[in-house]
């Protein structure tokens, strides 16, 4: 059984013997009910808490990848994209039915060109899954007519260093108030 299983099966019981426990006492004594009741209460949320799934553990190092990914990006910031790619990385982007692909040094060279500019969006990640030797995570900039997706591969190079190997980036347009139809996502 999994961790939730244990976990709801706990919570039914321990709220049963509870409220039986509390029907038991003297009905003309409701302090000790009241007292009673909030100590349950503290118990179960007590106990929700120390089960909670808190998602998958990532380590530090490859966190610090992800997020000088996403400075890199927010900020045009070419001196850490170049450290945190693998030097045989690719960066893929569908184009209609084909698929552009650049290698570390062209991607780096485009962010060098456009240094010093501020992307006017907002950054969020998720871990999709991991291992010891091996990240995949979904970095979101959501701007204001689409949401740019990269879905990055983090491994752990022969040094023990994380390092991006693969992005793959996606667009999805947003429905802006002003105009009812999608906008074209571009670079």
């Amino acid at each position: 059984m999994t961790n939730w299983c244990y976990t709801h099966i706990f919570k039914v019981l321990y709220t049963h013997f509870c409220c039986k426990t509390i029907v038991t006492f003297d009905k003309n004594n409701i302090t000790m009910k009241n007292k009673f009741l909030v100590a349950c209460i503290i118990s179960l949320l007590s106990a929700t808490t120390l089960f909670a799934y808190t998602g998958p553990k990532v380590d530090a190092g490859c966190t610090a990848v992800i997020r000088d990914f996403i400075d890199s990006h927010m900020n045009s910031n070419y001196k850490k994209l170049n450290k945190v790619l693998d030097e045989n990385s690719s960066f893929k982007i569908p184009r209609g039915e084909k698929v552009i692909q650049q290698d570390k040094s062209s991607l780096v060279e485009a962010l060098k060109s456009t240094a010093g500019t501020q992307q006017n969006c907002q950054s969020n990640y998720e871990v999709l899954a991991n291992s010891d030797a091996m990240v995949i995570a979904r970095v979101d900039f959501t701007y204001h007519d689409n949401i740019q997706h990269n879905y990055l591969i983090v491994e752990k190079n022969d040094n023990q260093e994380w390092k991006i190997t693969q992005v793959c980036k996606m667009f999805d347009d947003i429905e802006t108030p002003d105009n009812k139809e999608p906008v074209t996502a571009k670079n």
